[in-house]
């Protein structure tokens, strides 16, 4: 435990190797506030405690560990930066190494970390499954009702599909003979 008794998820490696043939379990609650805010201030704005719980164990002298994360986080929207909170609800599986050989056990796939200082700080891990877990667009709820676009003189934000729609019509209009058809309108009547 730190000073302000908040729990951090840090191991010796070899201590993680005792748990062969029974795992070891989790459950803590782990502030990463400061962390988060200091390396991920511009796309979270603030962090409730978040609860992990799993298990770590060890097998042919690699560490597997998985882990459960839940909590809440806010971030800015991405249309109007106004803060939204969205919930933590993700796994974690990550094999630990000390022998770089080991990595050809593992398909491309796995999460395999090689330790070199003989610690594993899981909190790491937890940092950066939580930023990656942020979706690409996040919106308040008004914003998602409205579906309305940010717009000011002389400028809006448009979606994507409006401006493929756009880009669509101005091809067409561009074409060689685009200036022709407007001779055969007059002749259809």
């Amino acid at each position: 435990m730190n000073k302000k008794g908040n729990k951090y998820m840090k191991w010796q490696f070899s201590e993680l190797q005792t748990y062969k043939d029974e795992p070891l379990p989790f459950n803590e609650t782990v502030t990463l506030k400061e962390d988060l805010l200091s390396k991920f201030g511009d796309v979270i704005k603030d962090i409730t405690p978040v609860t992990v719980s799993g298990f770590a164990q060890s097998e042919d002298d690699d560490v597997f560990i998985h882990a459960h994360v839940t909590g809440e986080l806010v971030t800015p929207s991405t249309r109007s930066l106004q803060p939204v909170t969205l919930p933590i609800d993700l796994d974690i599986d990550e094999i630990y190494i000390q022998d770089k050989q080991h990595e050809d056990r593992y398909s491309d796939e796995e999460s395999v970390i090689l330790v070199d200082d003989g610690k594993i700080n899981f909190d790491e891990a937890i940092l950066e499954y939580i930023v990656l877990s942020i979706p690409l667009q996040v919106l308040t709820d008004e914003e998602a009702k409205n579906n309305t676009m940010p717009a000011g003189k002389d400028w809006s934000v448009i979606s994507e599909e409006t401006y493929e729609n756009q880009k669509q019509e101005t091809k067409q209009q561009n074409t060689p003979l685009s200036g022709l058809a407007d001779l055969f309108k007059d002749d259809e009547k």
